[in-house]
């Protein structure tokens, strides 16, 4: 198994793909097969980071 990715490494993630998302929606529209890819990426992102944010909470206390 992979070493696990930081918070801040997540962001930067969630941030490209967010761009990558504006952009297809732009260029393919927002129904288009890509664009709802990447959209589901970006969520996959978003759900990993508050896992990881609510884990790291759960074990400073």
């Amino acid at each position: 198994m992979g070493r696990p990715i930081s918070n801040e490494a997540l962001l930067l993630e969630i941030e490209e793909k967010r761009k990558q998302m504006i952009q297809s929606g732009l260029e393919n529209g927002l129904r288009s097969a890509k664009t709802i890819q990447l959209s589901v990426q970006v969520d996959n992102l978003m759900n990993a980071f508050n896992q990881s944010r609510s884990a790291h909470l759960l074990f400073k206390h």
